[in-house]
Parts: structure tokens; C-alpha cells; sequence
């Protein structure tokens, strides 16, 4: 049972980390916006959300099952 917990979490993690990275590392992703902050941020985030997810799973799960791999 711990062991779902923790792949759970670290999928979570590491969605949100490469999520965010596909927002802000790269350029060609990135929004040429003039606004305050949190309008910038949530703008980020709503934009190309379906290719940015996919590529966030696809990531999260590879590392969630390379690093809680069966020994």
C-alpha cells in the first residue's frame, strides 16, 4: 500500500515540475503577454494545455516507473 502512495505522489511531483517547465523553459511555448503576474501565470498554464499535459503524463510516468521499479 505505501508503495502506491508514494508512486502516486511523486507522479503528482513530477507532473507539476515538468508541467511548469513546458510552460516556462520553453521558448517557442512561452506568451509574449504584458500583464501583472498571477494573470501572466494563469495564462501560462491555460495555454496549449492539452499538448502540455500529454507530454507532463508521459514524463511523470516514466520516472515514477523507473525510480519505484520492483528490486
Amino acid at each position: 500500500m505505501k508503495k502506491w502512495i508514494l508512486r502516486i505522489c511523486l507522479f503528482t511531483v513530477v507532473f507539476c515540475a515538468a508541467y511548469l517547465a513546458c510552460c516556462y523553459l520553453i521558448p517557442g511555448w512561452r506568451l509574449k503577454l504584458e500583464a501583472d503576474p498571477c494573470t501572466y501565470f494563469v495564462a501560462t498554464i491555460r495555454s496549449m494545455v492539452l499538448i502540455k499535459a500529454s507530454i507532463s503524463a508521459l514524463v511523470a510516468a516514466i520516472i515514477t516507473v523507473v525510480f519505484t521499479k520492483k528490486q
